[in-house]
């Protein structure tokens, strides 16, 4: 569930993207997967159709038991995304890696999900720092892991300077993820290509 207004329009880099209807700082949580978002299991994506499972591969995220979380429309890929993947206590949420203005489009970049298969796709986000090429099971160069580790890094440090939408949000989901963030008094990162939030 995002936690800042969206919207789609289309985009530069590829088809329809989502873009952020507000001022979005640096260090704000933006996204976490809520008790309220579409998930489809194991089983049940295995049962799908070839057709089926291609729409899942384009609009959802698996996690590391298979399961999938299911959108209508996600963040395209950029390899100078303005949002990244963390993980606190093993939650997963996305967080601005820098400051995001009205109007801009929301990106990540997809060579920090998890997949249990590997894929391709060729990049066109024509990004200073663009690699060409991404997906899964690539080797992942020094100067990507840097890069995701120091914006990461800085966006972690200013969790606690702004204000956080998720810590208002009621649902369970919410709720551990907010309580797991605020017992880290001096939040660091945990460098490696899974993101971890510790204190």
């Amino acid at each position: 569930m995002y936690l800042v207004k969206i919207y789609k329009d289309s985009s530069k880099i590829d088809g329809v993207g989502i873009f952020s209807g507000e001022f979005v700082p640096e260090g704000t949580i933006i996204y976490y997967h809520s008790s309220e978002d579409n998930y489809l299991l194991k089983t049940e994506f295995l049962s799908l159709s070839d057709d089926e499972k291609e729409r899942i591969y384009k609009f959802g995220v698996e996690d590391e038991d298979g399961n999938w979380v299911v959108t209508d429309g996600d963040a395209n890929h950029s390899c100078d995304a303005n949002i990244l993947s963390l993980f606190v206590d093993g939650i997963y949420c996305d967080i601005a890696a820098k400051d995001i203005q009205a109007g801009e489009e929301i990106t990540i970049d997809y060579g920090l999900f998890y997949s249990s298969f590997q894929w391709t796709m060729m990049c066109k986000c024509n990004s200073p720092h663009c690699r060409g090429v991404v997906g899964s099971g690539l080797l992942v160069e020094p100067q990507t892991q840097e890069l995701w580790r120091s914006r990461i890094s800085q966006a972690a440090s200013h969790i606690f300077d702004v204000r956080q939408p998720l810590f208002s949000r009621g649902d369970e989901c919410a709720m551990r993820l907010t309580s797991a963030i605020r017992s880290k008094r001096d939040p660091k990162i945990f460098p490696y290509i899974k993101f971890s939030l510790i204190s």
